[in-house]
């Protein structure tokens, strides 16, 4: 007597070659974007920066620490629970673009606008700490009362030497300004405080 198959049961099969291949290729993405969110959640979030007024600045004021330019009020916070350090140094510098093609701003130097003392980098603001300053660009052309429209880029880091580990991107503000009276006219709403730069 012999044995019959019965057709009503298909053979068993196993997992194609196909069917593992696309299982890891979707697999690996997910991974990496995984392991890569924990790392950005952990360095937590940059310092915020808001631009005030701004006027034109002759030469030799503020204790000779500004430059011909312009001054802006600028208010940097630290929302973070982190402390955080500005920079400003050789591949981490304050920099400034504008839209006036015959403008050529640099950041020249920064005061506290409370007391008048001149910012040093890297400066350190603790968690939820803000800082008033007069920011100095300097203008190598004339620096006339005009309208301003542009950037500033400012680098910083959980670290007091850059790069930290996380290697955060600069924060980039844009300012824009339809005027920018002289610094002695009552039309000047950014005030420079007493002894400016000593």
């Amino acid at each position: 007597m012999t044995e019959e198959t019965s057709s009503s049961e298909p053979p068993a099969k196993g997992i194609s070659r196909r069917t593992v291949t696309k299982a890891m290729a979707w697999s690996v993405p997910a991974i990496a974007v995984a392991a890569s969110v924990p790392a950005y959640a952990a360095s937590g979030g940059g310092p915020s920066v808001v631009f005030g007024d701004a006027c034109k600045l002759p030469g030799n004021s503020c204790g000779n620490v500004f430059v011909k330019g312009y001054i802006f009020d600028v208010t940097i916070t630290n929302n973070t629970s982190k402390p955080l350090y500005l920079y400003n140094q050789a591949g981490y510098f304050i920099t400034f673009t504008e839209t006036n093609p015959d403008l050529s701003l640099f950041f020249q130097a920064a005061v506290d606008a409370t007391t008048g003392e001149e910012i040093t980098f890297p400066y350190l603001l603790e968690p939820e700490a803000s800082i008033a300053i007069i920011l100095n660009a300097g203008e190598n052309g004339d620096s006339r009362n005009q309208s301003l429209a542009g950037t500033m880029s400012l680098p910083w880091g959980h670290t007091p030497t850059p790069p930290d580990p996380d290697n955060h991107p600069p924060i980039v503000t844009p300012f824009s300004y339809a005027d920018t009276p002289p610094v002695q006219n009552p039309a000047c709403n950014v005030v420079l405080p007493p002894n400016c730069g000593q």
